[in-house]
């Protein structure tokens, strides 16, 4: 379960520079823009209120579970986020950057309206269930980004 107690001091967007630093801190500017993308995409279906909502969301960001290696990083940049700490890690900061554009929409979507990704790795080795169904790839870095049929 998701420490919920540093996560509530966070605002929404800081939890999507977070997601979009443990998703895609080894892309390009761009990459880490779909990442967070995706999520604004998610944003707009309406079964969200808050970035937060859809980063949090159980088993939709692997960053975020528990058993994912990004996962106690991830609780000690929030730690410092909701102390205040200055953040000194660039990298943190270009995703919190981010975060910022694509939450006031002055970031302009790089991914066709796609609502999901996966690495093009894991697609060549065994694409998750989830992925078979897809339609409108577009790989940006190491993610293709796509839309499932329903």
């Amino acid at each position: 379960m998701i420490n919920d107690r540093i996560l509530k001091e966070l605002s929404p967007q800081e939890i999507l520079g977070l997601t979009i630093y443990g998703e895609a801190r080894g892309e390009s500017i761009e990459g880490q823009v779909a990442v967070g993308c995706v999520i604004r995409n998610r944003m707009s279906t309406g079964k969200y209120v808050t970035f937060g909502q859809v980063c949090l969301e159980n088993e939709q960001f692997s960053c975020w579970n528990e058993n994912d290696p990004n996962y106690s990083m991830l609780m000690e940049l929030a730690d410092k986020l909701a102390k205040e700490e200055v953040i000194t890690n660039s990298h943190l900061r270009q995703c919190l950057y981010i975060a910022a554009g694509i939450k006031s929409y002055a970031i302009s979507d790089n991914t066709n309206g796609a609502r999901h990704y996966v690495t093009k790795k894991l697609l060549d080795e065994k694409p998750p269930d989830w992925a078979i169904d897809r339609y409108g790839d577009k790989t940006i870095g190491n993610h293709v980004f796509f839309n499932i049929h329903k």
